[in-house]
């Protein structure tokens, strides 16, 4: 099933670079901004459904406190209260799958720039142009700090849009930092992705800060 969906983005990868002369860069761009706007949609419910589940939490505990003698009572009030509230567990799962997803393209980058992925080309794929693996003075195939510190500031912002997490917050505001630590071991085609990914991100999470539940 991986090689499959592997074969399938090599592919796609391919026929951007056929539509835009062989620029890794741009390339790298647009398969980003397409795979962010792909999830999107489960991606708005799941952080929808995670909001709602942090401001009911009060309420969470107050069932929990007054049916703390019958536990399959106050699991019935939960439930009821989820359901009333619209609170879909399935939709948050699908942050996982989103992580998943991300997983899977920085392997996928990193096949990309190491090893010889022509023959995961289907047959009616055209010989491919001279590729072109610097993006605006940064190569591609080597690290780039410049682009991790980038993107560990974007994934700090971003936490900062996310629901409350408590004490722990302070945290996951410093952890995105935790990448200049080995960012010399990842290509900056994978730096660049995340940034990519990152900003898009940020701007959806902005807008759906400012929607009302």
């Amino acid at each position: 099933m991986l090689s499959l969906v592997f074969q399938f983005l090599c592919n796609i990868f391919a026929l951007l670079l056929l539509v835009f002369q062989g620029n890794v860069g741009i390339v790298t761009v647009v398969l980003a901004v397409l795979i962010r706007l792909l999830i999107w949609p489960g991606y708005q419910k799941a952080i929808i459904s995670q909001r709602k589940l942090s401001r009911i939490q009060p309420q969470i505990k107050k069932i929990q406190d007054k049916y703390q003698d019958d536990p399959v009572k106050a699991n019935q009030e939960v439930l009821a209260l989820f359901k009333k509230e619209k609170v879909s567990f399935s939709s948050i799962f699908f942050i996982f799958l989103q992580s998943a997803i991300l997983i899977l393209c920085f392997f996928f980058f990193r096949s990309i720039i190491q090893t010889d992925w022509s023959h995961y080309l289907y047959s009616f794929i055209p010989a491919l142009p001279t590729l072109n693996y610097f993006f605006l003075g940064i190569n591609l195939k080597l690290p780039s700090l410049v682009l991790a510190l980038i993107s560990a500031g974007i994934n700090s912002v971003a936490v900062m849009l996310q629901p409350s997490q408590g004490q722990n917050k302070t945290l996951y505001l410093f952890l995105p930092f935790a990448i200049l630590l080995f960012y010399k071991r990842i290509p900056a085609i994978i730096l660049l992705f995340w940034v990519i990914t990152g900003i898009i991100g940020l701007i959806q999470d902005y807008k759906l800060s400012r929607k009302k539940l």
